[in-house]
């Protein structure tokens, strides 16, 4: 038994009227051939009402959104280790229960850090293409000690926890937080335990001390590889918002201190280095936000965030469709096949903003 015989879909949350996840979903259901919709249940909190249709027979599984990311945890049977990690889910799988046929648990997991993750290594693996695909976005893939590979999130909410762990999976040890609020950053830090070394920059000074190497053939320094932006798109108006934008525009010009042979000798199992860095900006609307082109001026490879978008709702699809919520299944596009993941990328790349 995999997906029960449902044919609704939901995303739970609010606002959700110009989320770009429903055309996702449905050019997916339509390029399997499956009279399936996708549709959206606007609601800012958690109600019997939403908790009934998300257990009827009809609906199949869902998506939520804000603000109800982690108070829909106490309503499910379960969650994955990527929800419990991060305290947020985003998408609740129908899973048989064995013990019970023809019923389901709810399992609450976390598709965002999929999203993050993914988008990150499809760049990767565009600037490394006689690499194999399936090795670069293995889940086991990782970075090796002696790459000394650090990464930032700019942020402090729902997203930024997500973005955290999924570098922190990648072997990114070495993990910095731009964010102007103090009281947000521990926050960050409580909601991942389990993720040591979550370090503060809230001015350039603390880039140049920590970040920048002290001269061409000094290897002590971590090493910033990827950078994932989690902060809403506005201009910035306040001294602490645009000290935001300098902390970050120091780290971007940081020199890239890498030798040719560690991009073309990769160890089996350990990720490439990028041959220009990654800049993935969450945020899509505009898609070219002041962010991604301030990170594309100074050279970085620029990954918009309805990339990390189609990613997370891939997965969300393959774990729906298996009734599976682990990594394996999430990370697996063979479930959906290749001409229907690239239809949908293509399809929803090409949509207006």
């Amino acid at each position: 038994m995999s997906q029960p015989p449902a044919s609704t879909f939901r995303l739970y949350g609010y606002p959700v009227a110009h989320s770009a996840s429903p055309t996702l979903h449905s050019v997916i259901f339509a390029g399997l051939g499956q009279n399936k919709r996708y549709s959206l249940f606007s609601t800012s909190k958690v109600t019997q009402e939403m908790i009934d249709d998300l257990r009827s027979e009809e609906c199949g599984g869902c998506a939520v959104t804000m603000p109800i990311k982690t108070a829909i945890i106490p309503y499910l049977d379960g969650l994955t280790p990527e929800a419990s990690s991060t305290g947020a889910v985003n998408t609740i799988v129908k899973v048989p229960d064995h013990g019970e046929p023809s019923t389901y648990k709810l399992i609450g997991t976390n598709t965002d850090i999929f999203g993050v993750k993914n988008a990150l290594l499809r760049a990767l693996h565009s600037q490394h293409y006689s690499l194999s695909q399936s090795k670069i976005m293995s889940p086991q893939a990782r970075y090796g000690k002696s790459a000394r590979g650090a990464g930032v999130v700019i942020g402090g909410g729902a997203t930024t926890r997500s973005a955290v762990h999924a570098l922190w999976t990648m072997g990114l040890e070495s993990l910095y937080l731009v964010n102007r609020d103090a009281g947000e950053v521990e926050a960050v830090r409580a909601a991942l335990p389990h993720i040591a070394n979550i370090i503060h920059l809230i001015h350039p000074d603390q880039v140049e001390s920590l970040l920048v190497p002290t001269s061409p053939t000094d290897r002590t320094r971590p090493r910033i590889l990827m950078i994932v932006g989690a902060i809403p798109s506005f201009a910035p108006i306040t001294r602490e918002e645009r000290m935001v934008y300098t902390t970050v525009s120091s780290i971007l010009t940081i020199p890239y201190d890498r030798e040719e042979t560690e991009v073309v000798d990769v160890v089996d199992g350990e990720l490439p280095l990028p041959k220009k860095r990654l800049f993935l900006e969450m945020p899509y609307k505009p898609r070219i936000t002041p962010m991604v082109q301030i990170a594309t001026a100074h050279g970085w490879h620029p990954i918009i965030g309805i990339e990390a978008m189609i990613e997370q709702g891939l997965a969300q699809q393959r774990m729906w469709a298996r009734g599976d919520a682990s990594v394996e299944v999430g990370c697996d596009p063979s479930i959906l096949g290749q001409l229907v993941e690239a239809g949908a990328r293509d399809f929803v790349e090409r949509m207006q903003e």
